[in-house]
């Protein structure tokens, strides 16, 4: 009988970490301008950032529905969030943010960019071999909206998880002695 429980007790604490299983969100814009939208209109990226928390704690379909201008799930297509910002004599040509594998290259091709640690958040600048006036700036991280204004409270789906998994430990102790 105890083995039952013990087993029921597992598969009910792996259904929820499936149930609850949150996938990396990114900020997602592209500009060609240092006055571009992506760049400047952080206050749009925060509501949308709110609009999705409010609608994880209590969903309306209404507005669950309008997509998002700004927010972008990478489920099952990133590993990192990255910032990709490109300026040749002092000019914006790209700004970019977006989903990314860690694996892809970037808007020029430099070893310097191949081990960028997405933990650091930290950017990492470098003029284009052959020219002294291209310069490409790239900046990865690896949590929820990293790459972008960073919102007070977090994400309620791994607050939920991290609940689940402690009630299930609290059961399974509480079983065991």
């Amino acid at each position: 009988m105890m083995c039952l429980i013990r087993s029921w007790i597992i598969c009910v604490f792996c259904f929820g970490l499936v149930l609850y299983s949150d996938a990396l969100w990114c900020y997602q814009c592209g500009d060609s301008s240092k006055l571009g939208p992506c760049v400047t209109d952080t206050a749009g990226m925060e509501a949308e950032n709110n609009r999705r928390y409010a609608s994880l704690k209590e969903p309306e379909t209404d507005k669950d529905k309008v997509p998002y201008k700004y927010l972008k799930d990478c489920l099952n297509t990133s590993e990192i969030c990255i910032i990709e910002r490109i300026e040749e004599q002092g000019k914006t040509h790209a700004y970019l943010r977006d989903c990314h594998y860690t694996g892809r290259s970037y808007s020029i091709q430099d070893p310097r960019f191949d081990d960028l640690d997405p933990s650091l958040n930290h950017t990492t600048c470098i003029y284009e071999k052959g020219s002294s006036k291209k310069l490409v700036c790239v900046t990865i991280c690896n949590t929820d909206f990293c790459n972008g204004p960073q919102i007070a409270g977090g994400s309620i789906l791994q607050i939920q998880t991290w609940l689940n998994v402690l009630c299930a430990v609290v059961v399974i102790l509480r079983h065991i002695s």
